[in-house]
């Protein structure tokens, strides 16, 4: 189509401040189309230029005959006869587009083409047309295109490809972004979309990635020096006794009130063994492998995992079986205050929560080996979080292989690290978390503890992050199972194709800017359409993503062409 602008439509019947109605030219808009109306004062059109310019969209275009009444089609559809085969006529068409007003531009200034609230409905028998191609951009992109440090370019116009669609990345950072879309619509495509862009201005990232969609980042030219990919130990040590406990029950089966009662000075006991001297444990490590007759633990070596609290607990219920003084004095001195108090009763429980823990040291271990696998050429997680946040970093963390309550617990150790760090002082750069399947780092209803715990930061963070410089950045595909305090906290949003009508129903609820006929049209988008709002962008406005340079690791094939490789 051409740049320059040209006419579709005059308006006609009622209109008001917000929306109005105006019969079309057959064809020259469709839907999410923007028009405009240039607004003279009243009754000197012929003499002066135009004093504002009213700007709309398209909301919904409506076709009909009125020499085509209902009671002949019905006949027509009996008679099994076209309508082209009578004399009915079909030339009478009455085309009416409802648009919605977006607000008005003062045109003595051109300042930032920023638009102000209407206040008094525009005139009847109005011309209305299609801006220029130009005369979009300007609007769209508002004091964006004299801000090219905060621009990010990640999309076209759905239905004029022509223009650009730059949106304000220091809202995204500051004030949070959800990106909302069924599978399959592609929110994954987007999402790396705009952390390529935010990279490209050496923004610090850090993501959780459940799944390996992210990997893709480092095989991008201009970003592979730039990307940290990371797996996922569990830190144990760093958790309290009542939440390990909860792992254990879950991991393993099971334990007993008794048990629980006790596992505390367990877990003290087992975090007291370890010790960082490499000498001091060295000696413990050969000592614990005596003891237990368990040479492997040498060949292993000890760390501040799983199983070093079940090898503690298989000592101390060993001392207490035995009743050997030497072994319960050797633990006391240790760390295990308070074991040679122990009954002869007690040693069936110590048995239970050392079995216990030995089978959730085996199935934990599964799940990290699973997530170094995925992660591929990774480094482990960093002591000091900070380190995941530098210069120009994109950050990584896989997680995929654990469950759902050690990923949402890993992910709130990190985050509750970094976050209270900024807040300190000790860390000067700001960041963004990405949180992919954000319903499981936020869940609308937490069935666990570690849910629980990950909510209270996530929403923290979300509430208080653009004072210490922490941003969001929300990817779902079922928003109503996301947190509504969260959610509510973004305040911009790229939506993609929904079909589920309860989620359509929480959006409308949660999110101010989307209005009613946007929520009917999410199910009709295509793959990579996107309805933009909030504070990124001047005004909702519907566009088709640019593809990312980066792929995931993990996109869909053919089915049958996967199986014709897998054969292969």
């Amino acid at each position: 189509m051409s740049n320059e602008r040209m006419y579709v439509g005059t308006l006609i019947g009622e209109s008001t401040s917000r929306q109005f109605r105006m019969a079309i030219v057959s064809g020259a808009v469709r839907e999410q189309d923007l028009v405009a109306m240039d607004v003279f004062d009243e009754d000197e059109q012929e003499h002066l230029q135009p004093k504002r310019r009213i700007w709309a969209k398209v909301q919904r275009i409506e076709r009909l005959n009125p020499m085509f009444p209902l009671e002949s089609g019905h006949e027509l559809a009996h008679a099994d006869l076209d309508a082209y085969d009578t004399v009915l006529s079909l030339s009478r068409e009455i085309v009416t587009a409802v648009c919605l007003i977006m607000g008005a531009e003062v045109l003595d200034a051109f300042k930032d083409s920023a638009l102000q609230r209407l206040r008094y409905p525009p005139k009847p028998a109005t011309r209305v047309f299609r801006p220029s191609s130009d005369e979009i951009a300007r609007v769209v992109l508002g004091a964006l295109k004299k801000q090219s440090q905060r621009a990010l370019n990640i999309a076209t116009l759905s239905n004029r490809e022509a223009v650009d669609v730059l949106v304000d990345g220091h809202a995204i950072v500051t004030r949070h972004l959800a990106i909302l879309a069924m599978t399959g619509a592609g929110k994954s495509w987007s999402s790396r979309r705009v952390l390529e862009e935010l990279a490209n201005k050496n923004y610090p990232i850090v993501i959780f990635d459940p799944h390996g969609d992210y990997s893709g980042l480092a095989k991008v030219s201009s970003l592979k020096d730039k990307v940290k990919r990371y797996y996922a130990h569990f830190p144990l040590f760093e958790e309290d006794s009542e939440t390990v406990a909860q792992i254990v029950d879950s991991l393993g089966y099971a334990m007993t009130d008794t048990m629980l009662a006790r596992f505390g000075e367990v877990f003290r006991a087992a975090a007291s063994f370890y010790v960082e001297d490499e000498d001091e444990r060295a000696e413990r490590c050969a000592w614990l492998a005596q003891t237990l007759g368990q040479p492997e633990i040498i060949q292993y070596g000890l760390y501040p995992n799983m199983w070093l609290l079940a090898h503690v607990a298989a000592a101390g219920e060993l001392g207490i079986r035995e009743d050997d003084d030497d072994i319960k004095w050797q633990l006391a001195q240790w760390g295990w205050s308070g074991l040679e108090l122990y009954s002869g009763s007690e040693r069936r429980t110590l048995e239970g929560i050392k079995k216990r823990a030995y089978r959730a040291a085996a199935v934990l271990q599964r799940m990290e080996k699973t997530n170094r696998r995925i992660a591929g050429r990774a480094e482990a997680l960093p002591s000091d979080r900070r380190e995941l946040v530098a210069y120009g970093q994109i950050s990584i963390i896989s997680l995929a292989g654990y469950t759902g309550d050690f990923q949402a617990t890993i992910y709130r150790m990190i985050v509750n690290d970094i976050f209270e760090a900024r807040i300190s002082d000790q860390l000067r750069l700001p960041v963004l978390f990405v949180l992919e399947e954000a319903h499981n780092f936020a869940s609308a209803k937490a069935m666990t503890p570690a849910e629980r715990r990950a909510i209270t930061i996530t929403r923290q963070v979300a509430q208080e992050g653009r004072k210490f410089g922490v941003g969001l950045l929300l990817i779902s595909q079922r928003p109503s199972r996301l947190d509504e305090t969260t959610l509510a906290q973004c305040n911009s949003y790229i939506i993609m194709r929904m079909v589920n009508p309860t989620d359509q129903t929480f959006m409308r609820r949660v999110i101010e800017t989307l209005g009613e006929e946007e929520v009917q049209m999410l199910p009709e988008l295509d793959v990579g359409e996107a309805l933009l709002s909030g504070q990124l962008i001047n005004f909702p406005v519907l566009v088709k993503m640019k593809p990312p340079a980066s792929k995931g690791e993990r996109e869909e094939k053919d089915a049958f062409d996967a199986l014709e490789e897998a054969r292969k």
